[in-house]
């Protein structure tokens, strides 16, 4: 199949149409091509087209004789031919090349800047064409199972990679345009990009760089196929036509538009890279970076490799390249979990060979059969298989030298051109291997947990150009990049093989049973722990089956992902890697009296190679080799964890019958015992332990909730365990459990706990642009009909943000703004960003995907806004309610899968629609300034923000108020233990405008319907049918969400700014303090005022003689005392707008209870700013009723508060224990446990928590139990329930 050829007589196929007539009849229009008349038919048109009754009236195809070279004639039809026409035909005037070319250059994927001066950098550059590809199928995806189909999680697909090499000249273009133009459908024709083909007389190379495209047959499925066409290995130095093109036409418009320092920039979007190794003039060469550094990168990720070789008859020196190019690209990576397959194209063969050979199998044994002889002879072939013999590999032919290198070799043969039919079947074989290929490395890749997705695809490329333009002799690691995803399904698991893991890396590096004898103390006290606060009942045996599963799920992942093959090989340097040395260093290892090579490989990426040391080079042949094993040391590690556990749960049992509290118990014997003995003392004052978790590193079990000042998570329970209560919801930490016994010096800090009892409330910021200060102006409104008094802040315990309203968020959460410095920067960062000084020149000659803005000045004005502060760094603030709340950021990568920023750790979940920032340490959390320059990155104002490690992030425009909210429910859900599966108290979305579509008021604010349904009279808010309270957006999020606590803002506007319109804001100020419904702004601080209150019941219930129950209820405020938000709480109520107000509740289908607040608890909140805690008696007929609860106001109006409606009467439900398992396909049946005698433990091996169990007070715990600080030091701290009147409020109600 050779490059294409210039239209011109010369070619017979350029010559046909469509509709050409019959050339025998002259009057039929014909219907089909043949490939051998044209040969052996002296006609005045060198084409041959008949109809259906000509083709068979012809003799030579009646008799079905044969065109010179055995050539049958083959009725190919007219589609077809002129389908291979468009292949193989290409118009050589220069103004129509030049037109291809430019319209090529959106698929370059990645190259080298070469326009540099010898005393500049190389740089190289991604143009984010596998983010475009990957972007189109996913939203592909999702428009086909829908905006609400279950199937919407699994959008993102998991893409092949097929690489296309070879020489300069050898048709790599042709074959790819060939496959896309074959399996693009009718109506597709343009669809798809295909490359441009050299021309035929032409001696330049014609394509620079590598460029990437899509299969039409798989675009948009769950599994596409990518085809990257890579620039010829000996090319030289001479420029390529695309690169000489390019230049020629940018400056052309440089010198139509002016100087040169007027228009600078290149139409191509792309992120650079400084390649550093690029240091001497070889190695700044065309040729070194196509055959060096492209192959290093295309063999990492390419399930297929196709190398294209135009000469069937130099099968050696193809072989020879092959193997050049794989030992490359083979010592570049280590935990590889495939070798690509490999398939030899042998392009443009002639059409008179033997038709056997058109068939692939028996092409690739005839020629591998012709070669076998060589393997010895060829000097390439025998140089290489010495080096594999000499790791102990047996190599007999030049097959086994091959599938060192590639899991399988294919050979292929395409035709030239003249034969259509002939091309399109072996078109379809070439494909249909392709396929092969792809498929099974994707099953070789699920089997081992490696099947990348699109945004894991994308993610790990990132790190492969860092790596790559950092070094090309250190290989790149693969399993490095898997904090990307989360392989197991509960916290536990997650948290044990973290910790195997970070021991793992020790050095000297410690067996594998060494590092689960450490831990198995730990574990087996965690759950304990465990144990004690989920109230679990049954024997040690019975309870220690439940936590198996997830212990059995990181051990198996650690040793499958985790733990390096333990082979190594002791003595001198091997012959044959001595050649890798250095002089220095090969004299220095002769002199050695020996040298220890490891194995770097783990389990899941060992198939690949064999064993290969961890700089890249394989030494040796084999397969995994470790001493520890899941099958053979599950049992011995269970066991001696169980050992440990049931000598805690005795321990504890003899407690119990000395009326000790248990809990309290447990939690101090876990410090005391495990982390003491898991973290000794050690002489330096540094931290212990890993720091920044995405669990709980005290008990291994809970969701992070407090970050302590040493860097250490712990969960809400270790921090009532070792904390000292000051409040209802305050709690003291004044050292942290793991370093009691460290020569640090104890560090304290405030935390607040919401109440287990309260729902949560959230606030939720789109973008606007400069619209978002109707965002800032409807908060300001709020704080001001609570006399401003009460900050904002503490009526949202999560705020999450898209765009401009991620930058609100972030300031009023990380930095501590108030609202009116909030304005105060946001002002000045429109001002300054937003400038015409700040827009690029000459904008209408870019893409319409250019930004309009440049980026530099939102880069330095987002590093003076958010110094040096990470994401997981407290607010600076020192206020606790505002240093405990959780804030997200909402952006969008290059792929189109989102990603979340949040101030909080939790489980990462691969089934969630996105995905949060894959940090693992305090290095890797992401500094707030990057975050926000991410979110203000809106894809038609600003470059995109490169990350480190996901590479691009910005805004994109398709993010919708549903979606946002989703992200809200789902992570409310994730962080919140407890939480009812209805939506949070409150969710206040806030939206900067919308423009007007009907006649309006000037400006109308809009809100969702609040139906409440509380006594049997009317519950219902009065509206006013002339105003507009909800809008299309709201009323399309609320159809997803209809419940009463959702609330949209999103006022009309006449005129609907710009997002840069800064000349607009006054305006908008003006227009949301002076027109606003002021009733709806009331309505809503009311519902935010009542979700200050929440009740807890704890008391047993209490059975009436007129049967009914009982249930006590004490009602809390959120808010801390001794501060002045309660103060004004108090003054709200006494002279405010909620004076008189009074708590109701009622059972539903039963009469409302009143319950009015005394006049003396308020001037108690005024004057002594304490909240007193009413206590109340609510009777119900029914002990699981639905029971609401609101704040009704003296004008009758009823808001819920905080975690109502929800049943009194039920008993408190406690974590279960989750059942692990692996996201694994195909997995094994997890085997038994049973456990092992208890011989010489000094007890009857049998516990159960049937016995009894006070609740936790650490005052009520001896003493004797401890001599180290701890809770028992706090015992002389009165109690919060100190400051409680002792009065019960009993209703007044009929029924």
């Amino acid at each position: 199949m050779p490059p294409s050829a210039p239209v011109g007589p010369s070619n017979p196929l350029d010559q046909l149409g469509d509709t050409d007539l019959c050339e025998d009849c002259e009057e039929v229009v014909s219907d089909y091509f043949c490939n051998a008349c044209q040969v052996t038919r002296l006609i005045t048109s060198p084409t041959v087209s008949l109809c259906a009754e000509c083709w068979d009236a012809q003799p030579a195809h009646r008799r079905k004789r044969l065109a010179p070279g055995q050539i049958p004639h083959e009725k190919t039809g007219l589609l077809l031919a002129n389908r291979v026409q468009t292949v193989f035909s290409c118009s050589g005037d220069e103004r129509t090349l030049r037109r291809l070319h430019r319209e090529d250059e959106v698929t370059a994927w990645f190259g080298l800047e070469r326009e540099l001066k010898d005393d500049r950098p190389f740089m190289f550059r991604d143009h984010g064409r596998f983010a475009d590809l990957a972007t189109s199928s996913h939203q592909y995806l999702f428009k086909q199972r829908g905006p609400t189909s279950d199937n919407r999680l699994d959008t993102n697909c998991t893409p092949s990679l097929v690489s296309f090499v070879g020489q300069t000249g050898a048709g790599k273009s042709t074959l790819i345009k060939l496959l896309v133009k074959f399996n693009s459908t009718s109506g597709q024709d343009g669809k798809f990009q295909s490359p441009v083909p050299g021309i035929t007389g032409r001696d330049l190379p014609t394509s620079e760089d590598v460029h990437l495209y899509a299969d039409p047959l798989t675009a948009g499925s769950a599994n596409p196929l990518l085809f990257a066409d890579s620039e010829g290995l000996d090319g030289g130095e001479r420029e390529p036509l695309a690169a000489s093109y390019r230049k020629t036409r940018e400056k052309e418009e440089m010198e139509s538009m002016g100087s040169e320092s007027d228009y600078s920039a290149t139409p191509r979007d792309y992120t650079e890279r400084e390649v550093s190794w690029m240091d001497s003039k070889v190695k700044r060469t065309r040729q070194f970076a196509a055959s060096q550094l492209y192959p290093r990168i295309l063999f990492a990720f390419s399930d297929v490799v196709v190398f294209v070789h135009r000469n069937p008859r130099a099968i050696e020196g193809v072989l020879e390249r092959l193997l050049d190019w794989g030992s490359v690209a083979i010592e570049t990576t280590y935990n590889q979990p495939i070798l690509p397959y490999a398939i030899l194209a042998l392009n443009a063969t002639e059409l008179d060979i033997d038709p056997e050979m058109w068939d692939v199998k028996t092409s690739t044994t005839l020629l591998l059969q012709s070669l076998s002889d060589t393997i010895d002879r060829n000097v390439t072939f025998s140089k290489y298989a010495e080096l594999w013999r000499k790791r102990g590999k047996k190599i007999d032919t030049v097959e086994d030298l091959m599938l060192c290198y590639y899991s399988a070799l294919r050979i292929i043969r395409l035709p030239t051109n003249g034969r259509p039919k002939l091309v399109e079947e072996q078109a379809q074989k070439l494909y249909l291997d392709i396929e092969r290929g792809c498929r099974l490395a994707r099953n070789t890749k699920a089997q081992t947990r490696m099947l990348l997705n699109a945004f894991e695809f994308q993610a790990y490329l990132n790190h492969a150009f860092d790596h790559f333009c950092s070094t090309i002799d250190t290989p790149f690691d693969f399993v490095e990049c898997s904090y990307l995803t989360t392989r197991l399904s509960t916290t536990f698991g997650e948290s044990i093989l973290a910790l195997a893991v970070e021991m793992a890396k020790k050095k000297p590096r410690p067996k594998a049973s060494t590092i689960f004898e450490k831990l198995g103390r730990l574990i087996a006290s965690c759950i304990m722990l465990d144990t004690l606060r989920n109230n679990l009942k049954g024997t040690a045996e019975r309870i220690f089956a439940q936590y198996v599963p997830q212990i059995d799920a990181a051990l198996k992942e650690f040793g499958d992902r985790h733990w390096p093959c333990e082979f190594y090989v002791q003595g001198a340097v091997p012959p044959h890697l001595q050649a890798h040395l250095s002089n220095l260093q090969f004299q220095q290892s002769m002199r050695a009296a020996a040298v220890i090579m490891r194995c770097s490989n783990v389990k899941v990426g060992h198939a690949a190679k064999g064993h290969q040391l961890s700089d890249g080079r394989v030494f040796a042949r084999g397969t995994y080799q470790s001493s520890f094993f899941y099958e053979t040391h599950r049992k011995p590690i269970l066991d001696d964890i169980f050992m440990s556990f049931h000598q805690f749960m005795d321990k504890l049992s003899q407690l119990a019958r000395q009326n000790v509290d248990q809990l309290a118990a447990a939690s101090i014997i876990h410090r005391d015992d495990a982390l003491a003995t898991y973290y000794p003392a050690s002489e330096n004052a540094e931290h212990v332990g890993m720091r920044y978790t995405s669990f709980c590193i005290c008990c291994l079990f809970g969701i992070p909730e407090a970050l302590l000042p040493c860097g250490h998570m712990l969960c809400r329970d270790c921090i009532q365990s070792y904390g000292r209560r000051k409040g209802q919801i305050l709690i003291d930490v004044l050292e942290c459990p793991l370093e009691v016994k460290q020569n640090t010096r104890p560090q304290s800090r405030s935390v607040y706990l919401r109440p287990e009892a309260a729902g949560v409330r959230v606030l939720a910021l789109n973008n606007g642009g400069i619209r978002s200060i109707i965002q800032i102006e409807i908060l300001k409104l709020i704080e001001k009909e609570l006399h401003g008094k009460i900050p904002v802040q503490s009526f949202f315990d999560m705020m999450i943000g898209e765009g401009t309203g991620g930058v609100i968020a972030l300031g009023l959460n990380a930095r501590g703004w108030d609202l009116n410095d909030c304005e105060q920067y946001l002002c000045a960062l429109f001002e300054k960003i937003f400038t015409p000084a700040n827009t690029h020149r000459f904008p209408t000659l870019k893409k319409a995907s250019h930004a309009k803005y440049r980026s530099k000045l939102l880069d330095d004005a987002m590093n003076a806004i958010f110094p040096e502060q990470r994401i997981v760094d407290l607010a600076h603030t020192s206020h606790p309610i505002q240093q405990s709340s959780k804030v997200a950021v909402l952006t969008s990568s290059a792929t189109g899968r989102k990603v979340l920023f949040s101030n909080y750790r939790r489980k990462a979940s691969s089934k969630l629609p996105y995905t949060l920032y894959p940090a693992t340490d305090y290095a890797s959390q992401p500094q707030v300034a990057n975050i926000a320059r991410a979110s203000m990155a809106h894809s038609d104002l600003f470059k995109p923000y490169i990350d480190p490690r996901l590479g691009q992030l910005y805004f994109k425009k398709d993010m919708s108020e549903g979606f946002l909210i989703e992200v809200a429910q789902n992570e409310c859900q994730a962080i919140f233990p407890g939480m009812q599966k209805e939506f949070p108290d409150v969710l206040l979305s806030l939206n900067c405008g919308k423009a007007k579509r009907a006649p309006a008021p000037s400006i109308a604010s809009n809100e969702t319907k609040k139906t409440k349904t509380s006594s049997k009279n009317s519950r219902k808010p009065d509206l006013d049918d002339s105003k507009s309270y909800i809008t299309d957006d709201s009323a399309e999020a609320y159809a997803h969400y209809p419940r009463p606590n959702f609330i949209t803002l999103n006022p009309v506007l006449e005129i609907l700014p710009e997002l840069d319109d800064v000349s607009s804001i006054p305006a908008l100020r003006s227009l949301i303090q002076d027109s606003i419904d002021a009733d709806v702004v009331r309505k809503l601080v009311a519902q935010l005022f009542a979700t200050l209150f929440y009740a807890e019941t704890s008391a047993p219930v209490q059975d009436t003689a007129a049967g009914e129950v009982l249930v006590p209820l004490r009602i809390y405020c959120r808010l801390l005392d001794h501060t002045t938000e309660i103060q004004e709480v108090g003054k709200l109520l006494k002279t405010g707008p909620f004076r008189k107000s009074e708590f109701v509740f009622w059972e539903e289908g039963y009469g409302a209870q009143q319950f009015p607040i005394a006049s003396g608890r308020i001037d108690r909140m005024i004057r002594e700013l304490q909240f007193p805690v009413l206590k109340l008696l609510v009777p119900l007929w029914q002990r699981d009723a639905m029971v609401h609860g609101v704040l009704r106001l003296e004008g009758g109006e009823e808001f819920s508060i905080s975690g109502f409606p929800r049943r009194l009467g039920s008993t408190v439900t406690h974590r279960s224990v989750p059942k692990t398992e692996l996201d694994v396909v195909g997995q094994a049946k997890v085997p038994t446990w049973s456990a092992p005698a208890l011989d010489g433990l000094g007890s009857s091996g049998f516990w159960n928590t049937s016995l009894p169990v006070r609740s936790s007070s650490l005052q009520q715990v001896p003493l004797a139990l401890s001599d180290e600080p701890g809770p028992v030091e706090y015992g002389d701290i009165p109690s919060y329930e100190d400051f409680e009147e002792d009065v019960t409020a009993l209703p007044q109600y009929s029924r």
